[in-house]
């Protein structure tokens, strides 16, 4: 902000005025001027001055007078007042002008550069103290803000337990008044196919088979809903993960599933991340046990597993040549309960890689997926890695933003 302060000229001679103002007009300034103290007084009242130029000899009110009535008034006590005269200076005039809060006395005629230096002094002083009164409301201004910014974030605090208060007794809803009734379901199917198989027919024994499973598949929900809603608030332990490890111990755990199944396995050298090694293993383990879901009619299955680091993240990434899914409905897939494919096809709650993108977002990384339907798919996830070198240019649908969702 360009800064400019008042200067206040007082001399009953329009030519010394005169005189004044093309000494100091370079200053770039405001030049007020008047021809007696009176003027110099009603001036006051209305404006703020850097420095008063005050004529010691004037007719009516004297610039001692004046300067007397200048410093009595609270607003105008303060401003610097530099004595110009004609006289001779005196012991006694000097007092009086000092006395009045006078800073210099200059005799006429002035030499111009000394004026227009000892003025500058005043003029950079008060525009210095501009300055910092704009800081300091800026400052009061931005205390406000934050005072109201914390208001408003104690209040979603407020909100946000309030909301925790109302998961936790749904929790507790869905723990115990839903696994009630599902537990007497399955008591009971399981009585029947007991003591009542060999009485039903084929048609019948399928109808208790079909509850069965539907029961299980019911009892496998409630557990990953119970699983996701705990997923926000679990705490997280952050230290040095070996992602090749986890993955490893990953492929290790699905080969009981794996019986008569032809799959070529390529897994890169990955690096290690700081994050939390149980929930990034959980992450592994969705990915992981969807690729090798979805590859099922393919023989042989080709899965990858890769990473690279960019842009101050580590990608990693898991590809199939499985039977994919449309790009038309990519943001679904990390959505709760939502499925692109049968469930009698492929079974599963939709809930995994809702998981996926929360544990990932909590660790602050970013999850995404791209494919073909007929033809595989690929999904990627990020972690924060700080700064690493750019091993090949960035991966192909990788979004450019963070997110929030």
């Amino acid at each position: 902000m360009n800064h400019k302060v008042n200067i206040l000229m007082v001399d009953d001679e329009p030519a010394n005025l005169l005189a004044l103002e093309a000494t100091l007009e370079c200053l770039g300034q405001n030049l007020v001027k008047v021809n007696s103290g009176a003027e110099a007084l009603r001036c006051l009242l209305e404006k703020d001055f850097a420095v008063i130029l005050l004529d010691v000899q004037m007719a009516g009110m004297s610039g001692i007078e004046t300067a007397a009535e200048i410093r009595a008034r609270e607003r105008s006590r303060h401003i610097p007042i530099i004595f110009l005269t004609g006289v001779v200076k005196t012991e006694e005039m000097m007092f009086k002008g000092y006395s009045t809060g006078a800073v210099d006395y200059l005799m006429k005629p002035i030499v111009t550069g000394i004026l227009r230096a000892k003025v500058e002094v005043f003029v950079e002083l008060a525009i210095a103290r501009l300055k910092l009164q704009e800081e300091v409301a800026e400052r009061a201004r931005i205390a406000a803000e934050i005072s109201k910014l914390n208001m408003a974030l104690e209040q979603r605090n407020d909100d946000l337990s309030a909301l925790n208060s109302d998961l936790e007794a749904f929790c507790h809803t869905v723990s115990h008044d839903l696994r009630a009734p599902l537990r007497h379901i399955q008591g009971y199917v399981g009585f029947l196919d007991d003591s009542a198989t060999s009485k039903l027919d084929d048609r019948e024994r399928s109808h208790v088979a079909k509850i069965t499973d539907a029961a299980k598949r019911m009892g496998q929900l409630i557990d990953d809903l119970l699983g996701f809603s705990r997923m926000g608030r679990v705490e997280i332990h952050k230290g040095q993960v070996k992602m090749d490890v986890l993955v490893r111990e990953t492929i290790d755990q699905l080969q009981p599933d794996l019986a008569g199944r032809k799959i070529e396995w390529n897994v890169r050298p990955l690096p290690e991340v700081l994050g939390d090694h149980n929930l990034l293993r959980q992450v592994w383990s969705n990915l992981i046990g969807n690729a090798v879901k979805y590859t099922r009619p393919r023989d042989p299955t080709r899965i990858e597993i890769g990473a690279v680091i960019q842009d101050g993240e580590t990608i990693f990434h898991i590809r199939d040549n499985g039977v994919g899914f449309s790009m038309e409905y990519s943001e679904k897939l990390f959505g709760v309960f939502q499925r692109l494919h049968d469930a009698a096809d492929f079974e599963g709650t939709g809930i995994g890689l809702a998981n996926v993108r929360r544990i990932v977002q909590r660790h602050g990384g970013r999850t995404w997926a791209e494919s073909k339907e007929g033809e595989g798919a690929t999904f990627y996830f990020s972690l924060p890695s700080g700064d690493g070198p750019r091993l090949r240019p960035r991966i192909k649908g990788a979004p450019g933003e963070r997110s929030n969702h």
